[in-house]
């Protein structure tokens, strides 16, 4: 960082977020309350938490380095496109069923009771393998920006950040999660729409002659309506990948906690409706990477920095950060970037651990107190950080690809069985002998898509697709619209 200045911002909010967000927590004394924060949340403030959770440090620094990057452009735009429509989607389709269902803890605890146990506990299992890949990307891509900063290495900066994660996740469970993603969500908004005025300020050229050159270079494409399959960024891959996708989501123990969450079913379905309007913040990060792209034609990068981009696209933004934004505003846009980064991590440490009490942890120890399974669930934490940790170092490897297609490409391994998974319990289809015959039907269209070079933004709804269909052929049931559990009964 520039000075001690800096440093103390980035100290001063993470402190200053732990306090407030453990104030507004309250005492939690049961699973309920730490879990799914006894329903009490409003929706604004889950809403928030929403965006908090899948608006990661990804966001902030792989994004510019897309637009940036030699044939970068705005494409990325169909993504966030599809990823808003998505949450209108889960809306629709999953908040009602989630809310109203009783008796039920988990998402793939509602998937045993809509299928049966052995299908429910293969998905746990599928959505721990996601969570695992979306965080250890989350947390390298945290790691290298503050590596570019410090100088400490990814290890060390990776356990930085899992540091305070793991305080803020173990306080008062989702409740500190939500109410500290709902103020780290303002911290990285207002610092992703000053990053953008702030890089548009130090530039030489006007406006006009500025929108020129960038259309001369061919960054002002905003939409590619190719059918080429092969293509990573058209209208086509970005909505119905991205939809595909945002549903597979739905179908992990994060969006159940949300939606439990809330006082309500209309909160719960205006909590993800209004998320999607704050994908707006994408727009303001698309045009960093527009910024910068001008400002480093007019201030020409050294031969060493070039070198280092060739192996690390992502550390474009990083590097503006430490070389070129004053002391405070430096510290400022750090911290902006680590509220993405620590938002993404509690929230995966949250669900995972309620995963890891309810269905692994109670099988061997039931009947214990509540104060006996909340000390599990905090153990269960400082345990999965450690994992995460883990992978992210591990995922260092292939950093040299960039990060924002890293993040897409390695969880499409395993979106597409999940988006089927949820969208086949949703509607009632399926018993765990057609469901493993669909899953290793998916699996090999995912295979054979990857060996056909097929864009990865639509191995999830191809794969799931085919996937529900093979599933519902074998099943031959009709479709159960409720999606409601109303017995808390288990199919075997």
């Amino acid at each position: 960082m520039n000075g001690p200045l800096d440093f103390a911002i980035v100290i001063g909010m993470m402190v200053l977020t732990t306090w407030f967000g453990h104030y507004l927590s309250g005492t939690i004394n049961d699973r309920k309350g730490f879990f799914e924060a006894g329903g009490s949340l409003p929706w604004w403030a889950v809403s928030a938490s929403i965006i908090a959770f899948l608006v990661s440090s990804v966001t902030f620094v792989s994004v510019p380095a897309a637009v940036f990057r030699d044939g970068g452009n705005l494409t990325y735009f169909q993504v966030i496109l599809g990823l808003a429509l998505g949450k209108l989607f889960i809306a629709a389709i999953l908040a009602r069923p989630y809310y109203e269902s009783r008796g039920i803890r988990t998402a793939y605890e509602y998937i045993s009771a809509r299928m049966d146990a052995r299908t429910g506990e293969f998905s746990m299992v599928l959505g721990l393998i996601l969570n695992i890949i979306n965080s250890g990307i989350k947390l390298l891509t945290a790691s290298l920006v503050l590596d570019v900063i410090t100088g400490w290495g990814i290890p060390v900066c990776g356990l930085f950040i899992v540091l305070f994660s793991l305080l803020w996740s173990a306080l008062a469970g989702l409740k500190t999660v939500i109410w500290t993603d709902f103020i780290l969500f303002l911290v990285f908004a207002a610092g992703g729409i000053f990053a953008l005025f702030y890089v548009a300020g130090t530039l030489q050229s006007s406006l006009a002659e500025a929108f020129v050159w960038l259309d001369t270079q061919g960054k002002l494409v905003l939409f590619d309506f190719s059918t080429d399959p092969e293509r990573r960024y058209t209208i086509w891959s970005g909505i119905l990948g991205s939809i595909g996708l945002s549903i597979a989501m739905g179908a992990t123990q994060g969006t159940w906690q949300r939606v439990r969450a809330c006082r309500s079913v209309a909160d719960a379905k205006k909590a993800y409706n209004f998320s999607a309007l704050f994908y707006v913040l994408h727009l303001f990060i698309l045009g960093v990477g527009l910024a910068l792209s001008v400002f480093y034609m007019e201030h020409p990068l050294s031969e060493t920095v070039l070198a280092e981009l060739a192996r690390e696209p992502d550390r474009i933004f990083p590097h503006f950060i430490v070389t070129e934004l004053p002391t405070g505003i430096c510290g400022l846009t750090i911290a902006s970037i680590f509220a993405a980064a620590i938002s993404t991590q509690n929230s995966a440490l949250a669900e995972a651990a309620d995963v890891t009490v309810h269905h692994i942890y109670e099988r061997f120890v039931r009947g214990a107190s509540e104060a006996h399974y909340l000390w599990v669930a905090r153990l269960s934490i400082v345990v999965w950080s450690v994992i995460f940790l883990v992978t992210a170092v591990y995922f260092s490897r292939f950093s040299a690809e960039g990060l924002l297609d890293l993040t897409f490409k390695l969880p499409n391994y395993v979106y597409g069985p999940i988006f089927a998974t949820i969208m086949l319990a949703r509607y009632g289809i399926g018993r765990f002998p057609s469901f493993m015959i669909g899953f290793l039907a998916s699996c090999v269209t995912t295979a054979w898509m990857a060996e056909q070079n097929v864009s990865f933004f639509y191995w999830c709804p191809v794969s799931g697709t085919v996937m529900f269909l093979v599933v519902w052929a074998l099943d031959r049931r009709p479709l159960d619209r409720s999606g409601v559990v109303v017995q808390p009964a288990i199919r075997g």
